[in-house]
């Protein structure tokens, strides 16, 4: 169902009003109005408040629509002329960029929207963005932003830092430091975070070394370290272990697996290996190359290093393990 209406050259019709000086514009596959770009100054009514869409062209900015939609012509981003302050949930904000959900509610306040490149880096870009102070039962900071993303109701689902900050945050497991971010459930509790590092965490399966450092410039939305609302470990990812799960004389190892650098085709990085558990059910699943489920009871877990070709067998265990005179052996 068309959601717009050319009325001349410039100007293009849509539920709330009428966008003049315009000069191109995209749509959806079935017709519908997807974005347009401008080139005079417009002004749109938001959740976020009055917004002056961005129509000059700078070096430093975007090369992106002024204004995305939904097919159902209701807002779904917006880029504007100049950092301005928006209203949120939570307060005003500064931003360059907002982003809603298709029923117009505040879903993501990006602080600022530059193009990093070569001719434009990261700490020329800081100089447009202010630190901003949270307060959380599990962390309280001031820092730099990159975004801040929002339920429909409301509430924050996740704070993505500004790249080369850091804030410590104290979650269930231990307190750990993160450069990217964390998320949130809509109740307020923590739900995951990324950590700056390698760090030790203590699993139902045993000691683990958590961190992907392929997270790197990516939002928080969903990180390594996951929990439930009741603070119980949910799942972790690891690029340094490998584990060995034995049963029933039989044993499979599990692994990080290797892919093809994105920007080196001569070298391979670790794709870090998701584990979950699962608290009712007292399962550990892992996800590598290949997924599998183990019951926690009744399995033997033997955490070992990746990079090595050691089992994770030693003196102490030898009495109890099968692991030599195993029958299967198949590598994740």
């Amino acid at each position: 169902m068309m959601n717009y209406m050319v009325v001349d050259d410039n100007h293009i019709q849509v539920a709330n009003g009428i966008f003049g000086d315009v000069t191109s514009f995209q749509t959806y596959p079935s017709g519908e109005l997807e974005s347009l770009k401008l080139e005079g100054k417009n002004m749109v009514v938001t959740h976020a408040g009055e917004l002056v869409p961005a129509f000059t062209e700078t070096p430093r900015r975007k090369n992106a629509p002024s204004v995305e939609f939904y097919k159902n012509g209701m807002i779904k981003a917006v880029m504007v002329e100049e950092q301005s302050e928006v209203m949120t949930p939570i307060g005003d904000i500064p931003a360059e960029k907002i982003t809603f959900y298709p029923t117009g509610e505040v879903h993501r306040v990006f602080i600022t929207d530059g193009k990093i490149s070569g001719f434009w880096t990261e700490e020329e870009e800081k100089a447009y963005n202010i630190p901003l102070t949270f307060e959380f039962d599990f962390a309280a900071f001031t820092a730099y932003l990159s975004a801040v993303n929002f339920y429909e109701n409301g509430a924050i689902k996740s704070i993505t830092l500004y790249p080369g900050g850091k804030v410590l945050i104290s979650t269930p497991v231990g307190e750990m430091e993160t450069v990217i971010g964390f998320s949130l459930y809509e109740s307020g509790e923590l739900e995951s975070v990324e950590p700056a590092a390698p760090v030790l965490v203590e699993t139902p399966i045993g000691r683990l070394s958590v961190h992907d450092a392929n997270a790197y410039g990516v939002h928080a939305d969903s990180n390594s370290v996951k929990f439930n609302t009741e603070g119980k470990l949910l799942s972790v990812k690891t690029e340094e272990n490998k584990i060995i799960a034995q049963s029933d004389q039989e044993y499979e190892i599990w692994k990080p697996a290797w892919k093809p650098h994105p920007l080196y085709d001569d070298e391979l990085i670790a794709e870090a290996m998701q584990i979950s558990f699962d608290w009712e059910r007292n399962t550990v699943t892992f996800l590598s190359e290949q997924e599998a489920t183990y019951p926690i009871h009744g399995t033997r877990f033997v955490v070992g290093k990746a990079d090595t070709g050691q089992t994770g067998c030693t003196p102490a265990n030898c009495a109890s393990c099968s692991l030599c005179g195993s029958r299967n052996s198949t590598m994740k």
